[in-house]
């Protein structure tokens, strides 16, 4: 499953999720008071203003905790795509949940306290649903626009070229382009981007004799079956077991081994 790009994970992109939902949900509620909502936040004397700011404060509080969590476990999660839409969809929830707290206390008896809390699970996902979307497409377009710009234009000085254990030439692919090669029994898997998309081409020869063409053009061992390129480590992190791990920046790409032999010289690459 296709995992989310790794800047949902970044304090920019974390902070224009807090700053945002709560602004749309107020100045939306204000300008456009949609679904009626202005009668159910009328509640408790008619304080319809009040109402809508500790609204909008709880939004505000739910989305900060929500996306601060994502900042703190960045390193220990790899959410992907269905993952992420159930995480928006908490927020959502839970912010309802919140709201229905002084809203139902608002009602007086008026209104049953489990239907304000539908119904404030109900206006909030009515609301929030559009900022979410709206933030989520400008982030994947901002993504798609990155992966474009660097799309790779080749350079003679830069080929690499890779021959069978036959001398036979099997691939030419721009240095620039590989993210790592991989040694697996008779073969090895030069795994680089072609167009915006990762393409693993199986090649049969040994690691041992394509290592001196990779040194020679700035990939760098960092496992006695990896070879890494290292414009392409997005982070070095470590996983349950204390092992290193390279993630790389480009999404799909599967997370590079990093022995501790090899770990001084990757990290002074990066």
């Amino acid at each position: 499953m296709k995992t989310i790009s790794r800047i949902y994970y970044r304090m920019p992109v974390i902070t224009m999720f807090i700053v945002g939902l709560p602004l749309f949900f107020f100045l939306f509620v204000l300008a456009y008071r949609p679904f009626r909502i202005d009668e159910f936040l009328s509640v408790g004397a008619g304080r319809y203003t009040l109402n809508l700011i500790v609204c909008t404060l709880i939004v505000l509080g739910v989305v900060s905790l929500s996306r601060m969590l994502l900042f703190v476990l960045r390193r220990k999660i790899d959410l992907n795509w269905p993952l992420y839409l159930l995480w928006c969809l908490g927020e959502i929830v839970v912010s309802g949940l919140f709201m229905s707290i002084p809203m139902g206390i608002g009602w007086g008896g008026v209104h049953p306290y489990f239907s304000a809390m539908s119904l404030c699970v109900l206006y909030t996902a009515g609301i929030l649903f559009f900022p979410l979307a709206i933030l989520t497409m400008g982030v994947q377009l901002y993504v798609l626009e990155k992966q474009a710009g660097r799309a790779v234009i080749p350079d003679e000085k830069t080929l690499l070229r890779f021959y069978d254990d036959q001398k036979r030439l099997k691939l030419v692919v721009s240095s620039e382009a590989v993210l790592y090669i991989e040694a697996e029994d008779n073969y090895v898997h030069v795994v680089h981007m072609d167009n915006g998309r990762i393409k693993d081409f199986n090649l049969r020869s040994s690691m041992r004799s394509l290592e001196e063409t990779l040194q020679r053009n700035g990939l760098v061992r960092c496992h006695r079956s990896f070879f890494l390129n290292a414009a392409h480590v997005a982070l070095l992190k470590k996983d349950a077991n204390g092992y290193a791990l390279a993630q790389l920046d480009q999404e799909g790409a599967k997370e590079i081994p990093v022995s501790k032999r090899y770990y001084q010289a990757v990290t002074a690459l990066l």
